[in-house]
């Protein structure tokens, strides 16, 4: 009894332990799911996929090392050039209201109630020259005229550097309009300069189109733009000033164009600061010859004849 007990037993161990080798040697698998492959390790992958890198020229290393790369000090560098530049933009017609001319009420106001300052620089071509009134329009108008004259150019940059430069820009000289509405015109609501910001915005967005029609279609369509925006569609304009800020407009974007990405800073400043009189100079000259010679000649149709002097006798003639 004992033995067949014991038989029992072994036979049992037997059949488990084949059991348990069948189960470690086969793996289960069910009708829905196949064996998956064997993994492959990371450098056979890498080597079945090896391709040379493509390169883009904005992001490479070299671009960097020129100060044209995206990065934190290019961001600050943008900053602090767009700022110089933007100051250059502005003082072209720049004005000032005093507090004791606020408080003295002697500051002057136009038919529609727009105030009006003394101009910074008193010989400015476009107050004294154009007849432009020192009003924060005519300093807005200014401003943009020569803020166009950059966007134009930093439009030829790489996306992410234009926008930078763009929104840089325009930063700098919102600042300086609700600066402006705060310090000179005494505007102490904040919504209400907020409310202000948002038109002038509207009209910086309008200039933009207005000028880029004026580049395409003609110097008619763009003096026709600078007419509305600068000078408000007044009807007593002279059409020598339109001219010449034609003009002016004209070759500072082939001066600009002309200019290097890596020395735009640079050069935009100066070819800004190229005085807008010259246009307006060259203009005057033929009409100041066409008037002095037209004074001559009625002079000289108004001054009576000379009568001509008769010839004395010749004795040896007569002999």
């Amino acid at each position: 009894m004992t033995a067949r007990i014991m038989t029992a037993r072994i036979m049992t161990a037997r059949t488990l332990t084949a059991k348990t080798l069948t189960m470690t040697k086969t793996p289960r698998t069910s009708k829905n799911h196949a064996l998956l492959p064997p993994r492959r390790t990371p450098s056979s992958w890498a080597r079945q996929h090896q391709h040379t890198p493509a390169r883009w020229f904005s992001g490479t290393a070299d671009k960097r090392i020129l100060g044209m790369g995206g990065s934190l000090a290019e961001s600050y560098r943008v900053l602090g050039e767009s700022e110089r530049l933007y100051k250059a933009c502005s003082r072209a017609a720049d004005y000032h209201i005093t507090d004791e001319a606020r408080k003295k009420d002697e500051v002057e106001r136009l038919e529609d109630g727009e105030e009006l300052g003394r101009p910074v620089d008193k010989n400015n071509v476009w107050h004294k020259t154009f007849q432009l009134q020192p009003s924060f329009s005519t300093w807005s108008h200014v401003t943009m005229l020569h803020l166009y004259l950059l966007n134009a150019r930093v439009r030829c940059f790489d996306r992410e550097a234009y926008r930078s430069w763009q929104q840089q820009l325009v930063d700098h000289f919102f600042f300086e309009c609700e600066k402006k509405m705060h310090l000179d015109h005494n505007i102490t609501s904040s919504a209400l300069r907020q409310r202000y910001l948002k038109d002038i915005f509207v009209q910086w967005r309008g200039l933009l189109l207005a000028y880029d029609e004026g580049l395409v279609k003609g110097d008619a369509v763009l003096a026709s733009a600078v007419w509305r925006n600068l000078f408000k569609g007044a009807p007593d304009v002279d059409p020598r000033a339109l001219l010449a800020i034609v003009g002016w407009l004209r070759a500072s974007l082939v001066a600009l164009e002309a200019t290097s990405d890596m020395v735009f800073a640079e050069r935009a400043e100066e070819i800004l600061g190229k005085p807008v009189a010259v246009f307006w100079t060259r203009l005057e000259e033929p009409f100041k010859q066409g008037a002095a010679a037209a004074q001559s000649a009625a002079t000289t149709a108004s001054s009576p004849p000379v009568p001509a002097q008769k010839s004395s006798p010749n004795p040896a003639g007569a002999a």
